[in-house]
């Protein structure tokens, strides 16, 4: 099945350059582009990378112009120098042309005499498929031919390695378009397209497993179904490979990742660095691992498909190996990984006591914790008192509950300690958990208590559980309207994320402060915050990053309620697919966003089947109930409100569904005293109107401000005007 690549096919025309040069691996898709792009304008030469010597290049390349065969090479640049490319059949001016110097082939096209064949302005040259090995004096022929003065040559290269040409010379001189795998993958939308064409009934859940492991890549989007993907790399990659590189390869089908200097000590006997080296020249489909300079991943669905090569004892002290080395270079939660795999729970465990805390907060580490949680013995992780905080901390973001709350008592065990100094600080690390424990069970309180207590103990060393106690007591602050407050915690703990350098934490912050924007009548500031942390988070990121996702669905809640109904349910379900298969309480955002959307076009059935799922995948994730049961059950009391609008007892419900926790459903008081508020009265007069004291007209407008996310009368009226409450 065809996929039209116009982007890229905009991209090469857009680029005129000397030289347009298409790098990958097997089944990126090169030769399909070209032929799309070019739609046989073009002298086309199909190399299928096989060895080529500078004469018989010459000679198919002659023939394809239609000129003699025994035409040398040199006289080919000469011919193609020319500013008029003359092409025919093979007559005696023809050759004369060849023959003859430079300026006497320019007199003659000058002239208006006419000549066999045709005379093109423009000539592009395609050479498919290039060789990885040239003889020098090929190599020397092309970097010749790409010297050439003249503008109206084109040449365009597929090829699995980069030619050894002069390419940096030609980048500097602007003369070179160079596109990878990374610029060849397909892009969602093609991905999705593909999909539809060789199997459309295919699940969303297989889709973005598919989607993961190939990265993209079309070949084995078409092949990871069929299970023929090893008979295609077998032919299109292992068969170009010499024994050495197959035999490294094969180990790093187990490897989360690699570098030249890991490569060098587990196959220090082979020059396991050159090989690796010459793996990457290869277009081994190995690929640049982001923010870790140096260090590289084979492709999953190539891992998966050539793990079969490499098992038994070899496969088991590769695994051992590895976790040293890697625990050596500091990748502390590959090196666990190694050690489970390789059935060594007791070194995965003491691997994990030496985990940042800080890490669970990175790409999918939470997941990957909660899946090691259940292949390691509960005694090993009740052996330290830094396990246990670090699995209480897991199953905390994780909206396990009952288990965080089991897991903090366990910490008890070990108190006191000999050294009173550092009691207090695990007892205060203990309270930060905790007070964010109570926080999410909705015991403003006691969460209130436990984070001021653990404040005054912390350290700096304890820097995370500091900005976890400022979250949770800026969240609290939002939610009883003291926003002021909220502002000035939520600007401590940016300060202290940023000077901690934790990208992630400062992500995280900065969610709460869009939060907090939107409930100070500020949403063009919410919007450019938002803006910039997706524009940062997106940047050549291939793999699902929930933290991506926990954006994108905010950012979907901002255009909802700015009415754009048709591009946040898109981000909405961009966002998801960050997070496949993550089992953390923001997910549900996601649903309810979805089910509002739903119930807002008259699809109720779809609302509530939203809300179903919602609660399926809570349910999956073992989430506790206090973290999901009262957002739904506010969802849900929104669509029954708009099957009955002219039932007028019905409490008036704010329609944006995303933040349930900030903005309730309007009592028909509340709406009373709000429409008389717009009419202009006084708290007084709203009194006197409804029978009521100015106190509880006060307490009710304080109530209204913070259901619709407003710090003053006016910003509560518009919103209500906004929303349809107010006509």
């Amino acid at each position: 099945m065809f996929v039209p690549r116009p982007h890229l096919c905009d991209v090469l025309k857009r680029e005129q350059r000397r030289l347009q040069l298409l790098c990958a691996p097997a089944g990126y898709g090169k030769t399909v582009l070209l032929r799309e792009y070019l739609r046989g304008d073009a002298v086309w030469l199909s190399l299928g990378g096989q060895a080529q010597t500078l004469g018989g290049l010459s000679v198919r390349l002659a023939d394809a112009l239609g000129l003699a065969s025994d035409t040398a090479p040199d006289a080919l640049l000469r011919f193609f120098g020319l500013r008029g490319v003359v092409t025919g059949p093979a007559s005696s001016l023809a050759s004369q042309l060849l023959r003859g110097n430079a300026r006497n082939c320019r007199s003659w096209l000058a002239s208006e005499e006419s000549l066999p064949g045709n005379v093109y302005s423009n000539l592009r040259l395609v050479f498919d498929d290039l060789p990885s090995e040239m003889p020098a004096d090929l190599n020397h022929w092309f970097d010749q031919l790409l010297a050439l003065e003249n503008p109206h040559l084109q040449v365009l290269v597929t090829c699995r390695q980069r030619p050894d040409w002069n390419l940096p010379d030609l980048m500097l001189t602007g003369n070179l378009l160079e596109l990878d795998a990374r610029q060849l993958a397909l892009r969602p939308d093609e991905f999705e397209s593909l999909v539809n064409g060789l199997a459309p009934q295919t699940d969303s859940a297989s889709r973005e497993k598919l989607w993961h492991e190939t990265g993209g890549w079309c070949a084995g989007v078409r092949l990871l179904p069929s299970a023929l993907l090893g008979q295609y790399l077998e032919r299109e990659l292992l068969s170009r490979l010499s024994k050495e590189q197959r035999e490294v390869l094969y180990g790093l089908a187990h490897l989360s990742k690699a570098s030249a200097e890991l490569c060098d000590q587990l196959w220090e006997g082979q020059q396991g660095a050159r090989v690796f080296k010459r793996l990457l020249d290869s277009q081994a489909f190995l690929f640049p691992i982001d923010n870790q300079p140096g260090w590289f991943r084979l492709l999953p669905a190539v891992a998966q498909a050539l793990q079969d090569r490499l098992s038994g004892v070899a496969l088991n002290r590769l695994r051992l190996r590895a976790c040293q080395l890697l625990g050596v270079l500091g990748h502390v939660d590959d090196a666990v990984e190694q050690a489970l795999s390789a059935d060594q729970p007791e070194v995965a465990a003491t691997y994990m006591e030496r985990l940042w805390l800080s890490w669970i907060l990175s790409e999918r580490h939470l997941d990957r914790f909660m899946d090691w949680r259940e292949r390691i013995e509960p005694q090993l992780l009740q052996s330290s008192s830094r396990l246990i905080y670090l699995c209480a901390k897991a199953l905390l973001f994780s909206g396990r509950l009952d288990e965080a709350e089991e897991c903090l008592q366990r910490l008890g065990h070990f108190l006191p300690l000999p050294d009173p100094q550092r009691g207090q600080r695990l007892l205060a690390n203990w309270q930060a958990l905790y007070g964010t424990l109570q926080a999410l069970r909705g015991n403003a309180e006691q969460a209130r208590l436990h984070c001021h207590a653990a404040l005054r103990y912390l350290t700096v060393r304890d820097w995370l559980s500091v900005l976890l106690c400022h979250c949770t007591l800026a969240r609290i602050a939002m939610n009883t309207g003291e926003l002021t407050e909220a502002h000035v915690l939520l600007e401590h703990s940016l300060e202290l994320a940023r000077r901690r350098g934790s990208r992630e934490a400062e992500v995280l912050v900065n969610t709460d402060r869009v939060r907090l924007m939107m409930l100070q009548g500020q949403p063009g500031l919410a919007q450019a915050l938002l803006r910039t942390e997706l524009a940062q988070l997106t940047v050549s990121r291939t793999r699902p990053y929930p933290l991506l996702g926990r954006l994108l669905f905010l950012q979907g809640e901002l255009l909802l309620q700015q009415g754009n109904m048709i591009e946040a349910g898109q981000v909405v379900q961009d966002g998801l697919l960050q997070v496949r298969d993550c089992s953390a309480p923001f997910v549900l955002n996601a649903y309810l966003l979805l089910s509002e959307m739903a119930s807002r076009n008259g699809d109720i059935e779809k609302a509530h089947w939203l809300l179903y799922e919602a609660e399926r995948r809570m349910h999956w994730g073992k989430i506790d109930s206090a973290c999901y049961e009262r957002p739904i059950a506010l969802q849900k009391a929104r669509i029954v409100a708009r099957e009955q609008p002219d039932d007028t007892d019905k409490t008036v419900l704010s329609p944006v569904a995303g933040v349930p926790d900030y903005q309730d459903g309007l009592t028909p008081r509340e709406v009373s005293v709000l429409k008389l508020l717009a009419e202009g009265m006084s708290v007084r007069e709203v009194g006197h109107r409804l029978f009521i004291s100015v106190n509880t007209v006060k307490t009710h407008a304080k109530n209204i401000n913070v259901k619709l996310g407003a710090c003053r009368r006016t910003q509560a009226i518009n919103s209500a005007k906004a929303m349809g409450i107010l006509a």
